[in-house]
């Protein structure tokens, strides 16, 4: 069963377009910032055992870019798809759920996978900012109409694009506090 967006989340769902825009088209220079005076050694450290060091949170924000496109991407090309999250449904048979350890967007598998420690924080930044470039191009190429069209996620149900971008907000300044904080 599908819920509602946890707060932090709907803050940015309820905040303006143009706000959400705007937060999304700071995070690679916030970013930037972050780790500018840091040496790849200092990024890639991780504060805790169970925490990401700041190059694995890049190279996630990077991934997650590529998902969110993907997202966006089969909005427009699809009528309400079920597109896939980092969060798991209740109703794993549904979305196709159907072997033990199944998710739709493990990010836990592929910081290993990916080796995200073993990357360079600075191309993966890069990557990072040019995949957003892209996600900003296609949402001002957006119309209005196109603009209301959804998705059925995993967690929160249908969401169309001003909820996508506030996730999106959200996330970011999550992952940014987060850096400030650990690094």
């Amino acid at each position: 069963m599908e819920s509602a967006p946890p707060p932090r989340i709907q803050e940015w769902i309820d905040r303006s377009r143009e706000e959400r825009l705007t937060r999304l088209s700071r995070t690679p220079d916030e970013l930037e910032a972050v780790i500018a005076d840091k040496t790849p050694e200092q990024l890639a450290e991780r504060p805790g055992d169970e925490e990401w060091s700041p190059v694995e949170v890049i190279c996630h924000l990077r991934d997650v870019e590529d998902l969110s496109l993907l997202r966006f991407r089969m909005m427009i090309q699809m009528d309400e798809p079920m597109v896939p999250s980092a969060t798991a449904p209740t109703d794993r048979e549904r979305w196709g759920l159907l072997e033990d350890g199944a998710a739709l967007f493990d990010q836990v598998r592929l910081v290993e996978q990916r080796q995200y420690a073993r990357n360079d924080p600075r191309l993966a930044l890069a990557a990072f900012a040019q995949n957003r470039r892209q996600i900003l191009g296609f949402l001002a190429a957006l119309t209005d109409a196109q603009w209301v069209r959804g998705a059925i996620h995993p967690a929160f149900g249908r969401v169309d694009f001003d909820g996508f971008t506030g996730i999106l907000a959200s996330h970011d300044e999550s992952h940014i506090a987060q850096l400030q904080v650990g690094i």
